[in-house]
């Protein structure tokens, strides 16, 4: 199933059956059928007749020219969209202008988006969930495609203060509030019996802040992802644990205002598909990828190839991702994140997505 969302964009079919698409929504709705299908149902609006976007009518060559500005963080694969687009044209000769700006975070993303500064963000499963949860009276943040699944984070110590995870009481952590960390941490200390009591957390706003603590030994452990590996290796810090191994697998996603989507779906909709070619062109190029990486970004090549490699490189929502947005928004729920438990499922709409890459859209709501 693609989606539960009811309010779908629609086209105008003109009097000579030419299909034309449009950045505004034209009027009315049309749903899904008992089996998830879209429907095809029109009506009637000012004496034109209306349909739902299709996959089995919908072109992205018909998809006129059109910006996107989009969210990234450092080394993330919409970063090195860009960068391929920068060197090839690869978006630009398809219509598509991209424009991307840097957070030190995914929940940084969703913060511009909220303020207008963004079309598309992103972020990892907790940090989504839990700034719905605390949010919904007033959110329209909705998940659109999967971006990925990793368990590249590890939980990087100081090995003079920490050998064990049970050392971690009485020691300093370093934190990030608002993102994945704090579940990081919350499924590290039920998994080893930790109380989160005797633990001292010193929060930062990035990973530079987080070196910087490392570096000065006021702090015994933090989790990396695969980018920082070598700069805490070389303080002297060692990884210790993986996500894996706490049931923390991370899993991460495009998010858009649901108004965005529902006005240009097929924007969306072409964006993801180019988007997922350019991502096979980079797996078939990447040492001239990663070359490019290092020129513009500063990034070491072999960095920038090891960080592609440890995660998936698709746009899909498959059952595994909705089923990880559920469980980690009944852990934030029962442990007091936000007041109300909700259903993630009004918070996902995979229209877009659906109309490019169906067969890689398998989510079905619970």
């Amino acid at each position: 199933m693609h989606n539960k969302n009811i309010n779908k964009k629609l086209i105008t079919l003109s009097l000579a059956a030419t299909l034309v698409f449009s950045a505004v929504a034209c009027g009315t709705t049309s749903g899904n059928d008992e089996t998830g299908t879209k429907s095809n149902a029109s009506v009637e609006d000012n004496g034109v007749e209306n349909v739902a976007l299709t996959p089995e009518d919908f072109n992205i060559d018909d998809v006129g020219e059109f910006t996107i500005r989009v969210g990234v963080n450092s080394g993330d694969q919409n970063q090195v969209l860009k960068i391929l687009d920068d060197h090839t044209n690869f978006l630009k000769d398809r219509g598509i202008n991209l424009e991307t700006t840097e957070f030190a975070a995914g929940i940084n993303t969703i913060d511009a988006i909220t303020t207008g500064q963004l079309d598309v963000g992103l972020f990892a499963d907790y940090a989504g969930v839990n700034r719905i949860g605390n949010t919904l009276a007033d959110t329209k943040l909705r998940a659109f495609a999967m971006i990925a699944k990793s368990d590249s984070t590890y939980l990087y110590v100081n090995p003079d203060t920490v050998t064990k995870a049970e050392d971690l009481a009485g020691k300093t952590v370093i934190n990030m509030p608002g993102v994945v960390t704090e579940y990081e941490y919350g499924k590290l200390f039920e998994t080893y019996g930790i109380d989160p009591a005797s633990v001292e957390f010193a929060n930062v706003s990035s990973a530079q802040e987080a070196l910087a603590l490392a570096t000065n030994d006021s702090a015994d452990a933090y989790w990396v992802g695969r980018i920082n590996w070598s700069k805490f290796e070389e303080v002297g810090w060692t990884p210790l644990l993986n996500i894996g191994d706490i049931d923390a697998t991370m899993y991460t996603y495009l998010v858009a205002d649901e108004s965005y989507l529902l006005e240009h779906e097929a924007e969306v909709a072409k964006f993801l598909a180019v988007s997922n070619e350019a991502f096979e062109y980079v797996e078939n190029n990447l040492d001239e990828v990663a070359q490019w990486e290092e020129d513009d970004l500063g990034l070491a090549k072999e960095l920038a190839i090891e960080n592609w490699k440890a995660a998936t490189h698709e746009y899909t929502f498959p059952q595994e991702a909705y089923e990880d947005l559920l469980k980690v928004e009944a852990w934030c729920y029962q442990n007091g994140n936000f007041p109300t438990d909700y259903d993630f499922t009004d918070f996902i709409n995979t229209d877009a997505l659906y109309l490019v890459n169906g067969d890689k859209v398998t989510w079905q709501p619970k």
